[in-house]
């Protein structure tokens, strides 16, 4: 990154933490049961950066931007200040993560591969059930994750006593839905070589750890 998109990602991450901030006064004034979500937004901003740097990659700036954002519509808005509650924010926020976090499964192929041209037949068959596997199981650990915060911080967010396994299984077909729109964009790009969005910003990252 530049000094200017460090500094942007500096200034996001010092408005997230003011607007947690804000959220948990709100919550603890009006006693809405959304104060106990402010642990947990406290670190979500940091998750996706924080498995890049276990892998030892280095996060691009996109990646800082989508992660921040979508970290505070979903941590602070949605949990804190009682978002979900609005007709189809969850929907939303669930297909938003399957587009980011299937394009994210494809970084990591490529840099399992040490490439971002893959010609082979079988590697790119490989790339699709890679990115779409990866994609669900994150899926299927999020809603794990609800679950636990419904169980053990009594935090039903998203009204699973009255929606039930519907509920969860809306969530994770609207997530499946963005992860097949990627898949769309990778064979597009397969078939005909011309790069889109979501192959750019793909090789840029590799760009940025492997060519830089």
């Amino acid at each position: 990154m530049n000094q200017k998109q460090k500094r942007i990602v500096q200034v996001s991450y010092i408005l997230y933490y003011i607007l947690l901030l804000a959220a948990a006064i709100y919550c603890y004034l009006t006693q809405k049961k959304g104060l106990t979500m402010g642990a947990v937004a406290l670190f979500t901003c940091f998750l996706v950066p924080l498995v890049l740097k276990i892998l030892h990659l280095k996060p691009i700036f996109e990646i800082y931007m989508i992660n921040i954002i979508f970290a505070a519509i979903a941590s602070i808005a949605g949990s804190m200040l009682g978002a979900y509650s609005v007709p189809f924010f969850d929907k939303v926020l669930h297909f938003c993560s399957g587009l980011f976090l299937s394009e994210l499964s494809y970084m990591v192929f490529c840099w399992l591969k040490r490439t971002t041209v893959i010609k082979d037949k079988n590697e790119r068959i490989l790339s699709i059930i890679f990115v779409n596997a990866c994609n669900m199981m994150i899926a299927v650990f999020w809603e794990f994750f609800e679950y636990g915060c419904l169980i053990f911080l009594n935090n039903d967010a998203i009204n699973h006593y009255t929606t039930g396994v519907h509920d969860t299984m809306t969530d994770m077909l609207v997530a499946f839905v963005g992860g097949l729109i990627i898949t769309g964009c990778i064979l597009s790009y397969y078939r005909s070589g011309k790069k889109n969005f979501w192959i750019r910003l793909n090789e840029h990252f590799y760009d940025i750890n492997f060519n830089s």
